[in-house]
């Protein structure tokens, strides 16, 4: 039982380095400050895309990286309530 609550701990600890790190890093990604030429380049070129509205070519094509750490950061956040949780058996 004992060992159970410390392993719990630590997958805790692992997870919170994690998403401090993940934080950080996105942080420091957007302290450079942006322009309007940076969207008027993105409007500019949204023909380019090929997608049929502006959301789908912002997402998909400009923020493909931002998009993705999102789906990142939702992926460590379910893992962490699963393995902090128990696993399946315990949902």
């Amino acid at each position: 039982m004992k060992i159970e609550i410390v392993g719990k701990f630590a997958v805790a600890v692992v997870l919170l380095l994690l998403g401090i790190i993940i934080i950080s890093s996105t942080m420091l990604t957007y302290s450079t400050t942006f322009t309007s030429e940076i969207s008027e380049y993105c409007l500019e070129n949204l023909s380019l895309t090929g997608a049929i509205n502006v959301v789908s070519a912002m997402l998909l094509d400009f923020r493909v990286y931002d998009t993705l750490g999102e789906i990142l950061i939702i992926f460590v956040t379910i893992s962490g309530v699963i393995l902090l949780a128990g696993g399946k058996d315990d949902i």
